[in-house]
């Protein structure tokens, strides 16, 4: 029966799209990124070596905290996020007022999964500045990541109400909410969030994925599509919107179209075996339980 196997599909499905959701917490570009950074690895390490060597002045690499930063940077480009933590927390302990540091050293702990280490981190920098809305922001996302769920959507309600939030910044509250709402299973509530997101930004990637995950786990295979495919086309899409989007479309049966997208950033043979493996899981009801 078709409807059997649209239940098998949202059994299974859930906990791909929940990974994929509370990995980056409504953020599109967390997962998933198959790139080789050898290159801008050794630039960095050849500048590295030139710090003692360049006299003072004339270069910014012979500035210890703008080096540390641009190796920060370049290792969360890289969801290199352990190395990056480690140069977040450098930076901070350097410089312990910069909140900036402070919130990617906070992001990073949350994508490893550390979340009590980055609510730590949080609540310390919250303590001198408490209505600092970029840190409130990372919190919300800290607490939902974490399971906190009723929290971070409390926490965003209240920063939603503040009227220095612009379009872009709310979209990233609602479709955190809509996070939030997909992990409690409330599809409903959670695709409502994600249009409020769109509302305040109809072009927003992170959006349009996050409700296309939504509706793949509550089985709208086809609505699924249609949202991950504006995904693709937005200005901001990332890598996991394609993944995504050949997930959505191995389920359906499109398995050439599904390997092609796989394929921009996987190896060939990777991408034929996941795309082979999401053909298959909807018939696998045991798969969770081995």
């Amino acid at each position: 029966m078709y409807s059997d196997r649209i239940d098998r599909i949202r059994r299974v499905l859930s906990p791909f799209c929940l990974a994929a959701l509370l990995a980056g917490c409504g953020q599109v570009d967390s997962l998933l990124v198959m790139g080789d950074d050898g290159g801008e690895q050794e630039t960095l390490a050849r500048a590295a070596e030139q710090v003692d060597k360049t006299p003072g002045g004339l270069s910014r690499v012979d500035d210890p905290v703008i080096f540390l930063e641009s190796a920060a940077r370049f290792a969360q480009n890289q969801r290199e996020y352990d190395t990056a933590a480690k140069h977040w927390a450098h930076l901070a302990s350097l410089e312990p007022d910069n909140r900036d540091y402070v919130r990617n050293l906070a992001l990073s702990l949350r994508v490893l999964g550390r979340h009590e280490d980055a609510e730590r981190v949080l609540l310390q920098a919250l303590r001198e500045t408490p209505n600092d809305i970029d840190l409130n922001e990372e919190m919300a996302k800290t607490l939902i990541a974490s399971g906190r769920l009723r929290d971070g959507v409390v926490l965003i309600e209240r920063l939603n109400d503040r009227p220095d939030v612009d379009r872009s910044r709310a979209a990233r509250l609602y479709s955190a909410m809509g996070v939030a709402y997909d992990r409690a299973e409330n599809h409903a509530k959670a695709q409502e969030m994600y249009g409020r997101a769109l509302r305040a930004e109809p072009h927003n990637a992170m959006a349009l994925n996050n409700l296309g995950l939504s509706y793949a786990m509550d089985g709208r295979l086809g609505s699924a599509e249609k949202a991950l495919r504006k995904a693709l086309v937005a200005p901001s899409a990332g890598t996991q919107v394609r993944q995504n989007l050949a997930m959505v479309l191995s389920l359906k049966g499109g398995t050439d179209e599904a390997r092609r997208l796989a394929g921009q950033d996987l190896p060939p043979s990777l991408a034929r075996r996941t795309v082979g493996y999401y053909g298959t899981i909807a018939d696998r009801d045991g798969l969770w339980r081995d």
